[in-house]
């Protein structure tokens, strides 16, 4: 009766054993694994495996955050919330503008005299300095201004006056505007009025007048 409960006994032992070094194998060879699985029935996760298990956690979070398309999630978050020119966001500048564009076609038109001037890169408080010099939309709009939607005195094609150009809606006028600035100016790296005065205007005060409206959209 000894020996096969000295048996038992053995066998008992050697299968702790190998319960040991199975566990061991595993932490080794699959030790994520070994974790997830362990932690579920929460037997066999020391405490130097939790803090594996957290970091591991930690880790996993950290690079699901910056995956490709959360970075271009970001991207857009940030254009909607609008670029950033010289400092100041898209919807400050409209705002500063807003306060000296007047009460005529120009007025509350500030968001998209800021939004298309920055979608093409071109300033937009010398766009709305234009603008207010060139149609004196600051106190009452001139007559180009008011019967061709002419905000900064083209010439071209789609004649409305004389040689001047005429557009449909007061948007289709800025925005002819602002188009003017960056195909005939900024492209051809012409982005200040003192550059650009000698090409728009024959007035030697051109540039004067331009910088004095643009100070004053600046506040």
């Amino acid at each position: 009766m000894k020996k096969p409960h000295i048996i038992s006994k053995v066998l008992a032992g050697a299968g702790c054993s190998l319960l040991i070094i199975s566990l061991i194998i595993v932490g080794v060879t699959d030790k994520d694994s070994f974790i997830e699985y362990t932690s579920s029935s929460g037997k066999y996760l020391t405490n130097s495996m939790k803090d594996s298990s957290k970091t591991s956690s930690k880790s996993k979070i950290k690079e699901i955050s910056y995956t490709e398309d959360e970075k271009d999630e970001i991207e857009i978050a940030e254009a909607i919330a609008g670029d950033v020119y010289s400092g100041e966001t898209q919807d400050e500048i409209a705002a500063e503008l807003n306060r000296h564009l007047g009460n005529d076609l120009l007025g509350g038109k500030g968001e998209l005299i800021a939004s298309y001037s920055m979608s093409l890169g071109v300033d937009p408080y010398l766009a709305a300095a234009v603008m207010l010099h060139e149609s004196a939309c600051g106190s009452r709009c001139s007559s180009l201004a008011r019967n061709c939607h002419n905000f900064a005195g083209q010439k071209g094609a789609n004649k409305c006056s004389g040689d001047y150009v005429g557009y449909a809606t007061v948007d289709d006028g800025i925005k002819g505007a602002i188009n003017n600035l960056y195909k005939n100016y900024y492209s051809k790296g012409l982005n200040r009025a003192e550059s650009i005065g000698t090409k728009y205007a024959a007035s030697n005060t051109w540039v004067s007048k331009i910088n004095y409206y643009i100070r004053k959209l600046k506040g």
